[in-house]
């Protein structure tokens, strides 16, 4: 029985992600995500509570795929060096997961209207989502606003790089990596320079 509910909820996740991909989560309803599993409306609530649920727990598979299998793999360098390396692979992170990509970008749209019900859990993963970013920036040292702001950064940069890129029917920039970690070079040399001045 174990056996069959695990099926069951894989086809379920599998047939909700083909149908992300092909018409988007607003495109998508409940309805399409079961009749592509080939199984009874009522079985999908018996694994998610509703399309919101599923979208979250696949956000945060987002984030532990970004974390644990791209961004484990920076080295040890330090200053831009780093900061080009990140947006590097968070650019091929959203590259090879083209999914997860497109339901970052329709979540966050969703998320800009301020009174989105059920938004807090979703705001939570993109929290979590940038937390992954900046602990990979400063890799040990210890975090401040500018750190997070900076990730934050990094992550619009480079979606919003590939999104617009995309649009326009173009390969993704291979520069936007180098034209952020120089952007954050002039950020933090600016906040010395602050600094130095009082």
């Amino acid at each position: 029985m174990d056996r069959k509910k695990r099926e069951r909820r894989e086809a379920l996740v599998g047939a909700a992600l083909d149908l992300f991909r092909q018409r988007g989560i607003y495109g998508t309803r409940v309805e399409d995500i079961t009749e592509r599993a080939d199984t009874a409306k009522g079985a999908f609530y018996n694994y998610f509570g509703s399309k919101d649920a599923l979208i979250a727990e696949l956000l945060a598979d987002a984030v532990r795929v970004l974390s644990e299998e791209y961004l484990a793999k920076l080295n040890g360098s330090v200053g831009p060096e780093r900061v080009e390396e990140l947006a590097r692979l968070h650019g091929k992170f959203l590259d090879e997961h083209p999914t997860y990509a497109l339901l970052l970008h329709q979540t966050r749209g969703l998320l800009m209207v301020p009174e989105s019900a059920g938004a807090e859990p979703m705001r939570k993963l993109f929290r979590d989502y940038l937390d992954v970013l900046t602990r990979a920036l400063v890799n040990g040292d210890q975090q401040s606003t500018l750190h997070r702001e900076v990730a934050t950064v990094l992550a619009g940069g480079v979606a919003g790089a590939r999104a617009f890129a995309t649009a326009a029917g173009y390969a993704p920039s291979k520069a936007a990596p180098t034209v952020l970690a120089r952007g954050v070079e002039a950020a933090f040399a600016g906040k010395k320079t602050k600094k130095k001045s009082r």
